[in-house]
């Protein structure tokens, strides 16, 4: 509080009392020694002057009361007799001479009083040489009363005291001497502060905001009614946001026994929650109501777009500075982004009324309110529209011109002569200008737009004053915070160097580059501090960083159709040793893939932006299909072996790679890796070793059929990546892809092709963010060969097609394959002792059949869209869109091996089937999932856990069933004599008719919804 000066006369005034439960008495100050004391008041403090044997209060600074009164006293004595003299209209007569009187002697001069010492009283907690070191006056100082006035207002002002009193005593020990006492009352301190009544805030709510008003009220703080006020009207601020117009918030404080503390309660009554109610306009014509609302996106109700019209599903907090933005950017933006630049949005009429609506019919959410609502209208002038007229750019300097050519200046302008003058489109422009300077240096350029309307014509003219200011230059880079990365792993990332013009947008990408290496956390543009030498033109840089750990432990797992139930982790040295190198060591167990890996990254090699490494892997998967489908359906399935696919592969393998940018700090590079791996398949089922042996596959065979699949590739590649984030990204695309081919020795002799993209968008004020993946492939053999089985392309699971399960997309074909069956028929040539026909067997019937396989396809694409929505913390949800085929284009990759198609055109001439015949519906067939997923970043082990639910809109339900054959075996005239023409015709070839037709069939029905836990991100 401000001290207010005055005279108080034998009292002490005390501070006035606050508006609160119980107010403070300050404590009794005793009175000087001897006498009385008149006080000299300041607000809710006393100053009191004191001798010990007499105390002389004093109006004028060293002027005593008795001598002013005898002073007075003698000047009215002396005005008697004149005025008895001086009669009007008389003559004046001089008074007569007196007699001479003799000067008294002077009394004999006494020195000047002196301090002789300071004292304080009533201080606890604040020590007295902080006071002494407050004040001016020390011990021995000559007494000045004026002096003493500014220690009072020294200490008054230094906010720690409620009371101040100040005394001074003539010493009874030291003639001529001063003894000065401050007595103080110190304030409260808060101990605790709590919020009464709080719903719609949290305390951390409050606590943040006082903290971007600065209102300086804490705990441990000095009980102070200024800022309790303020604290009171930022609550009530914050309560109006969340839509508590009519909150009462009354502060209270309870003293706390035997300490100079203080309990701070704020009692919050919110009161009703206030929606926005109905919106209306007036005057407006050239927009619907409709349109103006979907532009005010602060008030405007969340709602259901059906066609024509919207269906409100919840109405809005109202908030009127929300309202104000919505008038501004919302509503007048309209307008004059349509050319009406004139147009005046008025203020809105307000009205609050009482609520009671039920819902829409059947869904009694949609339109469901109670409680207030603040109804809306505003005043709309909307005035003419205009067009754009001439444009001039010009330099706000006339003595210099511009550093850009004008003419490509004015080229880059959007609008042109004659469209609507649209004002967003001029902002973006301004935008764009500073944008362009920044490249240059000019980091303090403004362009001011200079508008003048001609009526007549309905046009504008726009003049465009460049002011450029000075080029700026950078003289120092410099970082802290990088207690363990060295200071060459961040200026080798850095787009701009000492001595070089300070680029903004360089220096953008350069905080980009910083954030890919994920060594640091997220580098924002306010992490960096420029300072600027406005008389040499130059600026200072230093980047504060704060350092990742160097080590890190990633987490995955979960449980997901054919991929079983697994767990994963890996061990990172992220930036090893400040180098930037990685250490990577990682392993998964589960009940049907085992892996692991060891590598080791070298980002910059001889100093140069030379990527290099190697990698060495093991992987064992095992493929049992009853399992999976068991998995699948939740219960226990036996699949008839002929069908089964059950079977075996281990890889192991290692590869060595290197990559190098296209142009230096470009986010291309260009990358060669070369890589070496050995895979033993075996198959236990019938269905598999028909599948890898029988068909064209063994082709690659080593000691075996699939035992011994060397490959030995190379694979450049080609990436680009702009993305600002390895876990999280909010923003940048990436490109990339990679041709793989086989053959460099080893025996297998492929060609695999891979284009992968993303794009990641920010929007809501960069809240949220839209995400967008797709990635492609192509695979084929060359050379009379084909792609190793392994190799061949399967979708499904939570990598692509969330709401599938893993490699179960995929074509179905079927393997031609030949059995024999022994058919039974009753022999009337043979009778029993009965004397009836006997049954007999024929010999072995060769029968040719075809059984279902997934072979995988060689072509595949895949599309995911993900709208991502931060909810707190670590926690966010998405909402995604996955979509995928996988197909066979090259069918002769499916064909049958030489010594497999003999053995069948041997018994069926008619058979002249080399590939594999695929199931109608199948090949690339499209698949689609939408769904919900919850995803939480867990920073401590690096892990995404994600819950997520999908809906397959398209999906295979269908029974596939093996096709009829109708090839005849060579065999079968030779068995028909040996059975008797008679009896084949009859008996025997009625059955194997019948055998031909019911052939293999099986219930391929993916599942409608999928509801999974998984430790993984699709992208």
């Amino acid at each position: 509080m401000s001290p207010e000066r005055g005279w108080a006369s034998g009292r002490s005034s005390k501070q006035p009392r606050l508006p609160t439960s119980e107010s403070y008495a300050p404590q009794a100050v005793p009175g000087g020694a001897g006498g009385r004391a008149n006080n000299f008041g300041l607000g809710g403090a006393a100053l009191t002057f004191a001798t010990a044997a007499n105390k002389n209060s004093c109006l004028l600074p060293g002027v005593n009361i008795t001598t002013l009164l005898s002073l007075v006293l003698c000047l009215f004595t002396l005005g008697l007799p004149l005025r008895a003299q001086i009669t009007p209209g008389a003559p004046v007569t001089p008074p007569e001479a007196e007699p001479q009187v003799s000067p008294p002697v002077a009394a004999p001069q006494q020195s000047a009083p002196t301090i002789l010492r300071i004292e304080f009283q009533g201080n606890r907690r604040i020590r007295t040489e902080t006071l002494q070191a407050r004040i001016f006056s020390r011990s021995g100082d000559p007494y000045n009363e004026d002096a003493l006035r500014r220690d009072f207002q020294a200490l008054w002002n230094t906010q720690y005291f409620e009371d101040v009193r100040l005394e001074v005593q003539d010493s009874a020990n030291s003639p001529n001497a001063k003894i000065v006492i401050f007595y103080v009352v110190e304030r409260p301190i808060i101990r605790r502060i709590e919020y009464h009544g709080i719903k719609s805030i949290t305390e951390s709510d409050i606590l943040d905001r006082f903290k971007d008003r600065k209102v300086g009220l804490s705990v441990e703080g000095q009980f102070d009614p200024t800022k309790i006020k303020k604290a009171e009207v930022v609550i009530k601020d914050l309560e109006s946001e969340h839509g508590h117009q009519f909150a009462v918030v009354k502060p209270t404080y309870e003293k706390i026994p035997s300490t100079n503390a203080v309990k701070l309660v704020f009692t919050i009554d919110e009161g009703p929650k206030v929606k926005v109610g109905t919106i209306t306009f007036q005057g407006n014509h050239a927009f619907s109501n409709r349109k103006i609302i979907r532009a005010m996106h602060n008030s405007r109700p969340i709602a259901v777009p059906v066609w024509l019209f919207d269906v409100p599903v919840m109405h809005k907090t109202f908030d009127r500075q929300k309202l104000n933005e919505d008038l501004e950017a919302g509503i007048r933006n309209l307008y004059q982004s349509a050319g009406y630049f004139k147009v005046v949005v008025k203020d809105p009429v307000l009205a609050t009324v009482d609520v009671n609506r039920e819902g829409l019919g059947p869904l009694p959410i949609i339109g469901h309110q109670h409680g207030k609502a603040t109804n809306i209208t505003i005043p709309i002038e909307e005035g003419e529209q205009y067009h754009m007229g001439r444009l001039v750019i010009r330099s706000a300097d006339p003595e210099k011109g511009l550093s850009l050519k004008r003419e490509y200046l004015e080229s880059v302008f959007p609008l042109h002569q004659g469209d609507l003058f649209d004002i967003s489109k001029i902002r973006k422009a301004i935008e764009n200008y500073n944008k362009l300077y920044g490249v240059y240096g000019y980091i303090d350029f403004t362009a001011v737009p200079l508008p003048d309307v001609n009526e007549n014509t309905k046009t504008i003219d726009l003049t465009l004053d460049f002011d450029e200011q000075k080029q700026y230059f950078v003289r120092r880079i410099d970082f802290s915070g990088n207690t363990t990365t060295r200071d060459k792993v961040i200026r080798r990332e850095l787009m701009l160097s000492e001595g070089d013009i300070f680029n903004n947008h360089a220096w953008e990408l350069s905080l980009l580059r910083l954030n890919q290496l994920d060594y640091f956390d997220k580098i924002k543009p306010e992490n960096a501090e420029i300072k600027r030498n406005t008389k040499n033109a130059t600026v200072d840089i230093l980047l504060k960083l704060k350092e990742k750990g160097k080590q890190s432990i990633s987490l995955t797992g979960g449980v997901s159709g054919l991929a079983g139930s697994f767990i994963g982790l890996s061990y990172q040295t992220n930036n090893f040793l400040g180098l930037g190198e990685t250490l990577t060591l990682s392993g998964q167990i589960g009940n049907i893939q085992k892996s692991a890996l060891f590598g080791f990254t070298e980002p910059y090699l001889f100093d140069r932006p030379i990527a290099t490494g190697f990698t060495v892997s093991y992987t064992s998967f095992n493929f049992n299909q009853s399992q999976q489908e068991s998995i699948l359906f939740g219960q226990k399935l036996q699949i008839n072996p002929s069908i089964e696919q059950d079977y075996t592969q281990n890889t192991i393998g290692g590869t060595i790679f290197a990559s190098y940018p296209l142009r230096k700090f470009s986010f291309a590079r260009l990358g060669l890796s070369y890589g070496y791996s050995r895979t033993d398949i075996t198959a236990y089922s019938t269905a598999s070793t028909d599948l890898f042996e029988v068909l064209n596959f063994q082709s690659l065979a080593g000691p075996s059929a699939l035992t011994g699949i060397v490959s030995s590739y190379l694979n450049p590649t080609l990436t680009y990546s702009t993305v600002n984030g390895q876990l999280n990204p909010t923003g940048g695309k990436s490109l990339f892809y990679s041709f793989k081919i086989e053959g460099l020795g080893g025996n297998v002799k492929a060609m695999t092709n891979v284009l992968e993209a993303k794009y990641f968008h920010p929007i809501n004020h960069k809240r949220n963010v839209l995400a967008f993946h797709f990635v492609g492939a192509f695979s084929t053999g060359y050379g009379n060969r084909v792609v190793p089985p392994f190799e061949r392309l399967f979708l499904g699971g939570e990598q692509d097609l969330r709401g599938f399960d893993i490699r179960t997309v995929t074509p179905i074909a079927f393997i031609p394959l030949v059995t024999s069956t022994s058919l039974t028929y009753l022999d009337p040539t043979h009778l029993d002792i009965a004397g009836n026909a006997t049954r007999r067997a024929t010999p072995a019937i060769p029968v040719l059949t075809f059984e279902p396989s997934f072979p995988g396809g060689d072509t595949s694409g895949v599309f995911n869209a993900e709208y991502r929505i931060p909810i707190v913390g670590p926690v966010t949800a998405a909402a995604f869109l996955d979509a995928g085929a996988v197909g066979i284009l090259r069918k002769d990759q499916l064909q049958l091996n030489g010594s497999g198609l003999a053995s069948i055109t041997s018994l069926f001439h008619d058979f002249t089937e080399n590939s594999l015949r695929i199931q109608p519906g199948t090949n690339f067939k499209p698949r689609a999932s939408a769904g919900i997923e919850f995803v939480v970043q867990l920073p401590i082990i690096n892990a995404p856990f994600r819950l997520y639910w999908a809906y397959n809109a398209d999906r295979l339900e269908q029974q596939i069933a093996a096709p009829i054959t109708t090839f005849r075996s060579i065999d079968y005239q030779s068995l028909r004599q040996s059975v008797g023409p008679s009896l084949w015709d009859s008996q025997i070839l009625p059955q194997l008719q019948n055998f031909q037709v019911n052939t293999q069939r099986i219930n391929f029905f993916e599942p409608k919804t999928t509801f999974r836990f998984t430790v993984s991100r699709t992208f």
